[in-house]
């Protein structure tokens, strides 16, 4: 038996600290103890081989993709006018709604110099070079600035023109925002419906900077919108 170490009669070891007092090692402990490393290094494991269908079923549980239906106007929001501009136009021709209501954005630095075209106006040309006709495009707010804004404006526009429904198409990542502000706003005084422009980049979103941008960024503005609205 060395000077460091003994066993009792029950083969426990001991171990000796500096003040020379016995102190018992546990044999059940250390077994605990290594037991839940193991659990923890095999959830780590699974976590990891398990990372795409567990991330994509978070992408797809945070977005808002609910079937259109005919309604009284297809609003644009600000913001993304290639894609918000394009699928207004796609659910235009589908017979889903006659107007399509675009919001006013605020005007950005180079606009007011004349360098480029405010972002109405990009998307009223980009919804005529797609075959929607001049009378059935409508613009509505000033210097629009929020997801809030825009959606006081659409109430605003519904009060004055009897509109009850509306279609409105944007990001996926931004689809549960959207129906939360827009819910919010309405108090169930219309039926609104919120489509998903590009459902499928639900599917690989952590893969690409961009996706993982806007999911990031959207869940913080949503945690904000429910904090300050």
């Amino acid at each position: 038996m060395s000077a460091s170490q003994r066993f009792e009669e029950s083969g426990s070891p001991v171990v000796l600290s500096s003040s020379g007092s016995a102190v018992r090692k546990s044999p059940h402990r250390l077994r605990s103890a290594f037991l839940w490393l193991c659990v923890f290094c095999f959830l780590l494991s699974a976590l990891y081989f398990l990372r795409a269908p567990l991330l994509r079923a978070v992408a797809n549980a945070w977005m808002i993709n609910e079937l259109p239906t005919k309604a009284d106007a297809i609003v644009v929001l600000g913001g993304a006018a290639q894609d918000r501009s394009f699928e207004a136009a796609r659910l235009y021709h589908a017979g889903l709604a006659p107007t399509i209501l675009v919001m006013n954005s605020e005007l950005r630095a180079t606009d007011s110099l004349g360098l480029t075209i405010p972002e109405a106006e990009l998307v009223r040309r980009l919804l005529l070079t797609n075959g929607v006709p001049l009378e059935a495009v409508h613009t509505a707010g000033t210097n629009l600035t929020s997801t809030f804004e825009e959606a006081l404006t659409v109430k605003r526009w519904s009060e004055a023109s009897h509109a009850t429904s509306f279609l409105i198409p944007t990001g996926s990542f931004h689809s549960r925002r959207v129906r939360w502000v827009f819910h919010k706003t309405f108090k169930d005084t219309a039926r609104l419906t919120v489509v998903s422009i590009s459902p499928e980049e639900c599917q690989d979103w952590w893969k690409k900077e961009g996706s993982m941008i806007d999911f990031q960024n959207e869940v913080i503005k949503f945690g904000f919108y429910l904090v300050r609205y």
